[in-house]
């Protein structure tokens, strides 16, 4: 007898990422899914065949395919090109796939928190079809390169490595039921303890080059190129392609850090048909029943709560009969009133997408219950006979409609995978928190990216983004501000710009800029007389939530405590305070300056600043300020003025662009602001593909040789051309760095190694791209390596 589950700490679904057919992204799918467009694809429509789409004997071409699975952006992943035209394409793009994840849950930058991975994948067809043969007819094989690229049991793993992921990576493998099994796994980790965040979800992708399937009478696919799920005419399904993450959170913690909360999960189950039925491939009423029964004990639910169900419904002779049969015993309850209940699949609009189809069930419900929005199932015209769905609960609709319902909107969604495998969660609606109330009258927008094309399509996707969303109030943009700042990942290419409204920001974004110029050395130019510094402490001290707590602990320290912000002091030590306090800001937020310049009367004040002096001197700095000189300032580049027109926002903004390393969580500590979903990163895809092989290769299987002298001219030359060859480019910069840069591992660097003894004659250690990690400290080592061969 299976255990009572306890019940479950709720889960939240705090951001999400998809590629379907037919969608590049959550939205696009979600539009298409509410549109109630078919993402099948039918080469044979328009053309002379016969309308039930079968040609070519049982061939009948009709398939869901995700679009340009042949391109990467490989240098954001770092990863070398060589590496990525082998790598199985459904862990290039469940890696795309999961970094948009993170960014729209606005975690995709520095984070303290510990994040774990549950994913899983569909066949790898790209090994079978094109790199093992490809290997086998250059006469290459056991390559460990090849195997890391390609087995299952590395997808959770390089997610890890490559988003610096520090919890459980785990490869979750259940046939068509994957992917929900790794959300329920990801689900359970998190209520454990096990991380704090957890990235769940799967990925399974078909070749550019499949165009349909070969229908057998009985089968698991449609004869006529449609899925009819639950529908009189259903024949099977149609293969899917597609990849889809959930980033999720204990409900507590998020709520406490004031995370976009799509919905939450309430309860998960996954179990096993067990040997209890006709065959390994045959599903089980008893196995899925219990499933959806778990599931909801753990939610603390009963089944008259739930008002819809997002099924696997592949519309299959045996599927659906099936699956209908568990829910009807677990939602036909004497209680529960005729079409009360909803029941839907996707599979009709994308095809079955196999490993992922549980993420792709799972998202739509999340948004479903999130906009209470019920998206009509497609093809479906009348019921199965079988099912007898009038003396049931249960209701299928074909058109788009609201969800009206008085209390929270709850969904069940199942996953079922040949072999037994069964999981089901059960997902709730939860009440949007507003943004809390803008502390500063103007907000940063700090944006980065590798290129300048990136920089600008972000710029561009952000305005977008903000032109068409309802007119956001203040609170709203400081949480775009705040999501900016502290979930985005940070690269070379800086842009900042401080709005105070939306319109302002849609302007500035659009606005021609160039990127920002790096800054190495920074001063800090304090400017103005006591009472100009004075009247800038006042007015920053109602606008700037950093300078009250500062302005009170340098009170303290010099002994005039007592009373808020600068009330009550003397200009020279009300001026010198504020100046001092915004100082001591900046340093927070990560600049540091080499120089300090001082008016004459707040000289002292500047010398203990500069001098990092006790507190305990600062009462003296102060009480040696007097005076109203502020003598001349002649600005520089790298220079922060703290002057009467001196805006905290611009200097950072500056600051960013600069390429400082700015501390934003320092930044936004003392207001409570929130993350909120925004454009992700701007891929630029190159394609990594190889052909399908023929009977033989139409080039030489081997490497060049990359023999000294052959083409390169010195050293350098030499070792670049080495490089080239086994990372796979054309060219290499002298001072690129083997890691950093490149992407090299262990295995690159011990193959450059062992090239570079092979064809020198040498005994230099194997790992040398470690130890002299770019092109110019390798040469000078061979170099110096090659003279002492001679010599001796």
């Amino acid at each position: 007898m299976q255990p009572a589950p306890l019940h479950a700490r709720p889960i939240a679904v705090i951001g999400m990422a998809a590629r379907f057919a037919g969608a590049d992204d959550v939205e696009e799918y979600w539009t298409n899914l509410v549109d109630c467009v078919e993402s099948v694809s039918r080469p044979d429509e328009g053309e002379s065949v016969p309308d039930d789409g079968v040609s070519d004997g049982r061939r009948v071409r009709a398939v869901a395919r995700v679009d340009d699975i042949e391109s990467f952006d490989a240098d954001h992943f770092r990863v070398p090109p060589a590496e990525a035209v082998t790598m199985d394409p459904q862990q290039r793009v469940l890696l795309e796939v999961a970094s948009a994840a993170l960014e729209d849950a606005g975690y995709g930058g520095q984070r303290d928190a510990v994040v774990g991975v549950f994913v899983g994948s569909g066949e790898n067809h790209y090994f079978r079809e094109y790199v093992a043969p490809t290997e086998a007819l250059a006469g290459r094989g056991g390559d460990v390169r090849i195997t890391l690229a390609n087995e299952k049991d590395f997808l959770a793993p390089r997610l890890a490595f490559k988003l610096g992921l520090t919890g459980p990576a785990i490869t979750v493998q259940t046939g068509c039921a994957t992917a929900l099994s790794a959300v329920a796994l990801a689900c359970a980790s998190l209520a454990a303890g096990d991380c704090d965040i957890a990235l769940a979800g799967g990925v399974s992708l078909l070749m550019p080059d499949v165009d349909g399937y070969t229908y057998t009478e009985g089968g698991i696919l449609s004869a006529d190129g449609r899925c009819r799920a639950f529908d009189a005419d259903a024949s099977g399904t149609v293969p899917g392609s597609g990849a889809g993450i959930v980033v999720l959170r204990r409900d507590a913690d998020a709520r406490a850090g004031r995370d976009r909360r799509r919905a939450v999960i309430r309860g998960w189950a996954v179990n096993n048909d067990g040997g209890s039925r006709a065959g390994f491939t045959v599903p089980n009423i008893d196995g899925q029943e219990a499933v959806i029964r778990t599931a909801l004990a753990r939610a603390g639910m009963t089944p008259e709560q739930v008002g819809y169900i997002e099924a696997h419904g592949t519309g299959t002779a045996i599927g659906d009969p099936v699956e209908f049969e568990a829910l009807r015993r677990v939602f036909a309850t004497p209680n529960r009133q005729p079409r009360t209940l909803t029941l839907g699949a996707v599979k009709p609009s994308i095809g079955h997408t196999d490993a992922a189809a549980g993420v792709a069930g799972l998202i739509k419900a999340t948004l479903a219950v999130e906009r209470a929005v019920m998206p009509g199932t497609l093809h479906f015209r009348a019921p199965n006979p079988e099912l007898e769905l009038d003396s049931t609960p249960f209701t299928v609709t074909a058109e788009t409609r609201p969800w009206d319902t008085e209390g929270p909107r709850v969904a069940g969604v199942s996953s079922f995978g040949l072999g037994g495998s069964n999981a089901h969660v059960v997902v709730e609606s939860v009440t949007a928190v507003p943004a809390a109330d803008a502390a500063r009258p103007r907000q940063v927008l700090a944006l980065s990216a590798r290129s300048d094309d990136e920089l600008d399509r972000m710029r561009q996707r952000l305005a977008d983004r903000l032109t068409a969303a309802p007119a956001p109030d203040l609170a709203t943009l400081a949480d775009t501000a705040h999501t900016l700042a502290v979930g985005r990942a940070r690269f070379p290419r800086r842009w900042a710009a401080v709005a105070a409204d939306r319109d302002e920001a849609v302007a500035l974004l659009r606005s021609p800029a160039e990127a920002g110029r790096p800054v190495t050395r920074w001063s800090l130019a304090l400017h103005g007389t006591p009472d100009e510094l004075a009247a800038m402490g006042e007015r920053l001290l109602a606008a700037e939530p950093l300078l009250g707590p500062e302005i009170a602990e340098l009170r303290e320290a010099a002994g005039s405590a007592g009373q808020p912000g600068l009330t009550g002091l003397a200009p020279h030590r009300a001026g010198a305070l504020a100046a001092l306090g915004v100082a001591r800001i900046l340093r927070r937020l990560g600049l540091t300056f080499s120089r300090i310049d001082t008016p004459d009367w707040a000289r002292a004040a500047g010398r203990w600043l500069a001098e990092g002096a006790d507190p305990a001197t600062l009462a003296a700095a102060v009480d040696a300020c007097a005076g109203d000189d502020a003598g001349p300032l002649r600005e520089r580049a790298g220079q922060i003025v703290v002057g009467p027109s001196f805006d905290l926002g611009e200097a950072v903004a500056t600051a960013w662009r600069a390429g400082v390393a700015v501390d934003w969580t320092a930044y936004y500590a003392a207001e409570p602001r929130g993350r909120v979903p925004l454009p992700t990163y701007p891929f630029t895809r190159r394609r990594f593909w190889l052909e399908r092989p023929q009977a033989r290769l139409d080039t030489a299987g081997g490497a060049p040789s990359g023999s000294r002298g052959a083409e390169a001219t010195s050293t350098a030359a030499y070792v670049e051309q080495v490089w080239c060859e086994v990372l796979g480019v054309q060219q290499i910069a002298h001072d690129a760095h083997f890691v950093d840069h490149l992407g090299g591992d262990s295995l690159y660097a011990v193959e450059i190694g062992a090239r570079l003894n092979s064809d020198l004659g040498l005994d230099i250690p194997v790992d040398l791209p470690f130890i002299a990690p770019t092109i110019a400290a390798s040469a000078a080592f061979l170099d110096q390596n090659l003279v002492m061969e001679t010599s001796s």
